[in-house]
């Protein structure tokens, strides 16, 4: 068992050491996934009507390293929403006034 465990431990670890080169080489190709991954993510936002309208950009600062700003346009109703959401225990005391 041990010389069992011992192959898949390597494999394993093989796998990993592969994966891991392999991701080092798609880095610089991070910023447009990030930017089609939050559009997505954003436009069902949309569609459900938690958001008017966005934009989002993503730039490499540097390995790993990325800033990412997002726009939004929002009423007065879904930002409250949005805040509600962010900063819960802040706005625990305000309830009364930011109710639907």
């Amino acid at each position: 068992m041990t010389q069992e465990e011992s192959v898949s431990g390597s494999l394993i670890g093989s796998a990993i050491r592969v994966l891991l080169r392999v991701s080092f080489a798609f880095e610089p190709l991070a910023p447009t996934a990030i930017t089609v991954l939050m559009n997505q993510q954003l436009h069902r936002f949309k569609e459900a009507g938690a958001i008017g309208d966005y934009k989002t950009r993503t730039k490499r600062l540097g390995k790993f390293h990325y800033r990412i700003a997002i726009d939004l346009d929002l009423t007065g109703m879904q930002a409250i929403h949005l805040l509600g959401n962010l900063f819960p225990s802040q706005f625990k005391r305000f309830r009364r006034w930011f109710h639907d």
